[in-house]
């Protein structure tokens, strides 16, 4: 697949300028989000250590306070460069607007849900990274299904105790965008795949290229 794209999690468009930033976020450059700390360690933990297994470079873009801009965290993939970029949103009032979402996963620890939220979208630049692509029909539909269940994939390896807990979770928000975003709905494909014996098997694959693969098989199959 040999283009750029841009993502996010709660799918809303991006129309800003950014500052460019080559190291990780700093946790000073929020304004006063209690989990800036979190975000920061878990930004080049999670993020690079997915550019790692699958081959490509990672660098953080961030989005200042003069900029409005509802969601928090996007990501960019350059195929020529090879290179994942993440855009993430210095302002306080972005992330705590972004904690409607944290609250489908309430009871949860915010390191776990966090770090899913940087699998999904480093979901994104592995599909990208990794050729993988759902032909023309409902492309970006299924583009975020798979980085859905590639954030599952990241919680079953690092979490496994809360996989089931996060599970529910991850269904119970998409099922309350059922209907309001057409590109979003996909709460009942992704409850076939939740159950799906293929994806438990896909899950499992300690090699990250073939489980890239195999989950992307899955999410064809459907």
């Amino acid at each position: 697949m040999e283009k750029s794209g841009c993502f996010n999690w709660a799918g809303l468009a991006l129309a800003c300028a950014m500052v460019l930033c080559s190291t990780p976020l700093k946790a000073n450059g929020f304004e006063d989000f209690d989990d800036a700390e979190l975000i920061d360690h878990i930004a080049g933990s999670v993020a690079r250590g997915y550019g790692r297994m699958h081959g490509y470079s990672v660098d953080f873009k961030l989005i200042g306070k003069e900029t409005p801009h509802q969601s928090p965290l996007l990501v960019q993939y350059n195929a020529p460069l090879k290179r994942c970029t993440f855009l993430i949103s210095t302002r306080d009032k972005t992330w705590h607007s972004f904690e409607q979402y944290l609250e489908f996963f309430d009871g949860l620890p915010k390191q776990v849900v966090y770090e899913a939220f940087f699998a999904h979208e480093s979901g994104h630049c592995v599909q990208m990274k990794e050729k993988i692509d759902f032909g023309p029909v409902r492309r970006r539909h299924r583009e975020e299904l798979y980085a859905d269940v590639f954030a599952l994939s990241h919680v079953e390896r690092y979490f496994p105790k809360h996989r089931k807990a996060f599970q529910e979770a991850q269904l119970k928000m998409r099922r309350a965008a059922l209907g309001i975003q057409n590109e979003y709905g996909f709460y009942k494909e992704l409850l076939r795949l939740h159950y799906s014996p293929n994806l438990q098997s896909a899950l499992k694959i300690k090699n990250p290229q073939d489980r890239a693969y195999s989950i992307a098989k899955v999410v064809d199959l459907l």
